[in-house]
């Protein structure tokens, strides 16, 4: 069942995904958690209301009681699962996929995440029709309203003065409902861009990655004379910024500033999680500073069990999902916003004069290749350089001193994703030919 991925559940609507596989899901989460109260939030899109429904049901129907939040990001249902002690929760939500796709977020007590083993457990039980028979019978949904606590907990962080100016950018995606609720608790001047919610994501698609999504957000933060721009995903537990020039900020690197920005407000010696492409740039300035470094997978579910793990303070992604020992190891868009302008506050510097020092080494960004086989092709890197030094904690990651690559498969296709770094531009472009021309020998092609 293809719908089951690495670290959620997700598909088309209702091509692979309906309401009768919701409701089996929702016996399957019942069934498979042993939870006797089941937090339940969901996104903006079209088929919400049918998969909530169906999917709220098959967990009555197992003797689980729903309680719902209603439209709320995945930080938001996290944290309620959380500082409310419930058993399990789930969003319903295809993160920054298009408007036609829905699905399943889950997590555990203390927001805890469900990795890819129990998401197959889950599949295993849905496709067998495979649940115990429950006698006892529970009453409706209970409603239950998270704002009031979220919004006291971000109250009591707010840890700048500054009224920066920033434009937000929530892609007429669910944030569009609250996001400039919560942001009225601080001192910021907010602009807002595609507040309205619309399911069909009109004005481009909610993933802040793709630079054709960030296009007006970009314009508009250098028209209006803002600080900074904030674009949100789908669902919110993502966020990319943009400085005062309208120049992308990679997630990476953001990373690196919110990690700077806990030193400048009295941490120390804690330790950071970041995922296996991150710049070599992030670690070197985070060991110069006392700090302990953790690489992992790519994916939150890989992320939130080392930092558990190591108990570390924060951690991030390339992709822009920012962690944090404070609420609870989950992403908080609004924690790493907060970091960073207090940060630029503190050092009364733009966001522009903080990181752009930092970015010292040209990247090749993410590329794709589509191969006959993974396995063979990895092999064939592999031994195509065989003087470098070798990790392999997700994919392969190839070292050598002035310059490195990470080449990782995709989790659902025959793909491979090329993340090169060098010590100068000519040396990036000219190993990123090399790397692509070993990938590409055998039948492999740009994807």
């Amino acid at each position: 069942m293809s719908i089951f991925k690495a670290y959620d559940i997700r598909g088309l609507v209702p091509e692979e995904l309906n309401e009768e596989l919701a409701f089996l899901i929702g016996r399957a989460a019942g069934d498979y958690f042993g939870a006797r109260r089941f937090l339940v939030g969901t996104d903006d899109r079209a088929s919400r209301d049918i998969l909530y429904e169906a999917f709220a049901r098959g967990l009555r129907t197992q003797g689980v009681q729903v309680v719902s939040i209603g439209k709320v990001s995945t930080p938001i249902l996290y944290f309620t699962v959380a500082e409310l002690d419930y058993d399990a929760g789930v969003m319903i939500t295809a993160s920054h996929n298009p408007g036609q796709y829905n699905g399943f977020k889950f997590c555990r007590r203390d927001a805890a995440p469900v990795p890819e083993d129990q998401l197959q457990e889950l599949r295993r039980r849905v496709e067998g029709a495979d649940f115990q028979s429950v006698p006892a019978r529970v009453g409706p949904a209970e409603q239950l309203d998270p704002f009031p606590a979220y919004r006291e907990f971000l109250r009591r962080r707010i840890n700048f003065h500054t009224p920066y100016q920033v434009v937000v950018d929530a892609g007429n995606a669910v944030c569009g409902l609250f996001v400039g609720e919560n942001l009225a608790l601080t001192p910021l001047r907010v602009e807002p861009l595609y507040f309205e919610s619309d399911p069909t994501f009109p004005n481009h698609e909610p993933n802040p990655l793709l630079e054709e999504n960030t296009r007006e957000l970009r314009r508009r933060v250098v028209s209006s004379g803002a600080d900074l721009g904030i674009a949100l995903d789908g669902d919110g537990d993502r966020m990319m910024l943009v400085d005062e020039a309208g120049d992308f900020l990679q997630g990476d690197l953001t990373t690196l500033l919110i990690a700077l920005g806990l030193v400048e407000t009295g941490h120390r010696n804690f330790d950071v999680v970041i995922d296996c492409r991150a710049s070599r740039v992030v670690e070197e300035t985070l060991r110069a500073h006392g700090l302990s470094v953790t690489k992992s997978r790519v994916g939150h579910t890989f992320i939130k069990a080392l930092m558990r793990k190591q108990r570390s303070l924060c951690g991030g992604e390339l992709s822009g999902h920012y962690y944090f020992q404070e609420s609870h190891y989950t992403e908080s868009t609004d924690l790493a916003l907060f970091t960073i302008l207090a940060m630029m506050e503190a050092r009364k510097a733009s966001l522009a004069e903080i990181w752009r020092p930092l970015a010292k080494y040209p990247q090749s960004g993410e590329i794709n290749s589509r191969v006959l086989s993974v396995a063979d092709t990895l092999a064939r890197v592999k031994a195509g350089f065989q003087d470098a030094r070798f990790s392999e904690i997700d994919g392969l990651t190839v070292e050598y001193d002035s310059w490195w690559f990470n080449l990782r498969p995709s989790n659902t296709e025959p793909l491979l994703r090329l993340n090169l770094e060098a010590s100068s531009r000519d040396q990036m472009e000219e190993m990123r030919e090399r790397v692509l021309a070993v990938v590409r020998a055998e039948g492999g092609q740009e994807a």
